[in-house]
């Protein structure tokens, strides 16, 4: 269980609200939840820096933006932060949070399911005083999770009650929130005392320790892919590693036996760093594994664990089944809840029947908060009824991972483990791209400076010491996963914002003046990669059908739905975009989502732009639109050029455009984006943080790409 560290240690100030949020949600959920199944054993595993902000939260420290917004009493708020409410209140799950619940839904059909800069203004006259305090009432009481709903009676009147919500009632409710915040580690550490779960850490801050040891190491699993400037800090990873074991032993009394290396990141120069601090277990994804020992049978090689060698350390490893995990993760969730936990059941017992009769360890690995969102009642149906099923079930047993490898330690030893993750079996997640690489160099710099710094001997030991927090928080995994195209939410800027203030609070806490480009954005109007480039020349028929399985195949596509951030729902109307060309013309597909409800007057424009720019205009969401408008922009002006009747749309979008139109010969490089405009101001964009770069071909292109 983990979240990024959202507060800024110089102002105490909390810029996200989701340790809080969790916290009365799956944080209490999962662990309150074994109370009823006494037989039934788990792992938790606990990130230090999470553990760090909820202790701030129950001690008072935090000053959080979200929580202020929501005390404040409606009639004392300024038009800047209801604006602020309107915009950011209704981030939770659509369907399993808002829909459920009339009231919350109420609000969000008055605000408007679809909101734009142009359109919140009205949203904010509309909303009356009444209207803000239900929404400041909801957003915190659609995150109460299924225990807290059954241990407070006020909580399920508040739900109940839906609309007209009191001052008194709103700050009970805050109360009963921070409430629920202090019984988490107590309710943790209770169990872990009883025997039913095992507490395992992570590195403090979260960081991916192989690439805190050496970036270089990314190159193992991604030779081809460019990399940073090397950054190498071991001792970094050392301090985090320590630091997080420190920070467990002082919260639960003990010190871990186990260690989830965050995002299940390993390779072979971490398994002394572990073993020297006492962990005695880790554990990562099936992929790792199976790169390692160059065999993929589940039966013969997953069930068991290993030991991790590497000089004259070792520590032992077990591996999750990655389709037992994504089942759980992203599968069961649409499901009916009880015939989604006995499939789970079932796979257990085929499982058994396939291996030996020897003990054998099946093990699923997820977040312990995410995937439950999704999830009707947040997974109290499916918890319960897989729990009762496991607790019933003759020839399985549920285990605490130090308690099997106890009995059953490990036999088979491991060398030289893959160098990757739990994505990918690799480090693209965290590296890689230009922002990802971006986001290493500015913290080797900023790293680099500080070790100048100190040796200077100009600055107190406290002072010093403060500065490489903030470098260990700087390190975290969260902010290199949200730069680049990989995946993306809503706030991808606050954690641009956040990972660069941590760097230069190091400058600040210093006396120095903050380097111009820790200022400045790294998340940039830039080319983005295709799922798939285009391989060979394509001759769609424009009817705004797929009339043949082949006539997109060798085309590039864009999918604009990448994996979205986990805490809430993004309405988007562009699923996929299709792009490729013959030597005379540029082709485009766009394939809508087929469930949204299209704005009228809503306008699409193709935009192929470098040294001049064209726009290709058409109303979007409209079946039987036969042409298209061709403008040429420039010198802030337009001018339309021609009317082109070669676009169709049907149950898809196809148009295509000479290249002749658009000033290109072979050659020439172009950028081309896709707007959506409603009375000439800006809905969307795909790709929505750059372009797709295309290079117009002449006759030797399928050569070359038959070649590569």
């Amino acid at each position: 269980m983990h979240q990024p560290y959202y507060i800024d240690p110089l102002t105490n100030r909390a810029s996200m609200p989701w340790v809080r949020l969790h916290g009365t949600k799956s944080y209490y959920d999962m662990i309150r939840i074994l109370d009823e199944f006494p037989s039934i054993k788990a792992t938790f595993n606990l990130v230090p820096a999470l553990l760090k902000q909820l202790i701030e939260y129950t001690e008072g420290n935090i000053k959080d933006t979200f929580l202020e917004y929501t005390m404040k009493p409606a009639s004392d708020l300024t038009e800047d932060e209801r604006r602020f409410i309107l915009t950011n209140f209704f981030m939770a799950n659509w369907e399993t949070i808002i829909s459920p619940n009339k009231g919350y839904l109420r609000v969000l059909e008055k605000r408007g399911r679809h909101i734009y800069p142009h359109t919140i203004g009205d949203a904010v006259k509309s909303f009356g005083d009444k209207d803000i305090t239900d929404l400041q009432t909801w957003f915190n009481l659609g995150w109460f999770g299924f225990k807290a709903e059954e241990e407070y009676e006020e909580i399920r009147e508040l739900k109940k009650k839906g609309r007209n919500f009191s001052e008194d009632e709103k700050k009970r409710m805050i109360d009963i929130q921070m409430e629920i915040l202090k019984k988490i580690i107590p309710a943790y550490k209770k169990a872990e005392e009883k025997g039913q779960i095992e507490l395992t850490t992570s590195p403090f801050y979260h960081p991916i320790m192989p690439l805190l040891n050496n970036t270089e190491i990314s190159r193992r699993s991604l030779p081809d892919k460019p990399m940073p400037e090397k950054f190498s800090s071991p001792e970094d990873a050392a301090s985090q590693i320590k630091m997080a074991i420190d920070c467990h032993e002082k919260i639960f009394g003990k010190k871990p036996d186990g260690m989830w290396p965050s995002e299940g990141s390993v390779c072979p120069e971490i398994i002394p760093m572990m073993r020297s601090s006492g962990i005695s277990w880790t554990a990562t994804d099936e992929g790792i594994l199976f790169r390692t020992i160059g065999k993929k049978d589940k039966a013969e090689y997953l069930y068991k664990p290993y030991k991790a060698v590497y000089h004259d350390k070792d520590v032992s490893v077990i591996f999750r089944d990655q389709g037992l995990s994504d089942l759980v993760g992203f599968t069961y969730s649409k499901n009916p809840q009880a015939a989604a936990a006995n499939d789970l059941i079932q796979h257990f017992y085929e499982i058994r029947n396939a291996v030996s009769d020897k003990p054998h360890l099946v093990s699923i690995i997820l977040d312990g908060e995410n995937p439950w969102e999704n999830y009707p009642n947040n997974g109290s149906d499916f918890l319960r009824n897989l729990y009762k099923g496991l607790s019933d079930a003759e020839g399985l047993e549920t285990v605490r991972i130090n308690d099997y490898l106890n009995e059953n330690p490990p036999t088979d030893a491991l060398d030289n483990i893959h160098s990757g993750s739990w994505i990918n079996s690799n480090f693209a997640i965290w590296i890689g791209s230009y922002e990802k690489n971006l986001g290493w160099d500015y913290l080797k710099r900023t790293r680099e400076f500080l070790k100048e710094a100190e040796g200077t001997g100009q600055y107190s030991s406290d002072d010093i010491n403060r500065c490489y927090e903030s470098i260990y928080i700087a390190e975290g995994s969260d902010w290199f996963w949200w730069y680049g195209d990989d995946f993306s939410s809503d706030n991808d800027e606050e954690f641009d914002r956040l990972f660069r203030t941590h760097l230069s609070n190091v400058y600040r806490m210093l006396k120095k003046d903050v380097p111009s480009y820790l200022e400045t954005p790294i998340i940039q109007f830039h080319e983005v990669s295709p799922e798939k480039a285009p391989t060979g020349f394509i001759t769609p028929i424009i009817d705004g059908r797929i009339t043949d399985y082949f006539e997109w195949l060798e085309a590039g596509c864009i999918i604009s739905a990448r994996h979205r951030g986990t805490m809430y729902k993004t309405e988007r109307f562009i699923e996929e975009i299709y792009y490729g060309f013959d030597l005379n013309k540029l082709f485009i597909r766009i394939d809508s989502v087929l469930d949204i409800e299209l704005e009228e007057d809503l306008m699409a424009e193709v935009i192929v732009f470098d040294n001049e720019e064209f726009r290709l205009t058409f109303p979007f969401g409209k079946k039987g639109v036969s042409s298209y408008t061709l403008i040429r922009a420039f010198n802030g002006k337009t001018e339309k050029i021609k009317e082109i009747e070669s676009i169709s749309t049907d149950k898809i979008i196809e148009l295509s455009m000479p290249f002749s139109e658009l000033n290109l010969k072979a050659g020439d490089s172009v950028k081309i984006n896709i707007k959506l405009e409603k009375n000439n101001i800006e809905i969307e964009r795909y790709p929505q943080k750059g372009f797709i770069l295309l290079t117009v071909p002449d006759e030797n292109f399928e050569r070359i790409m038959w070649r590569v």
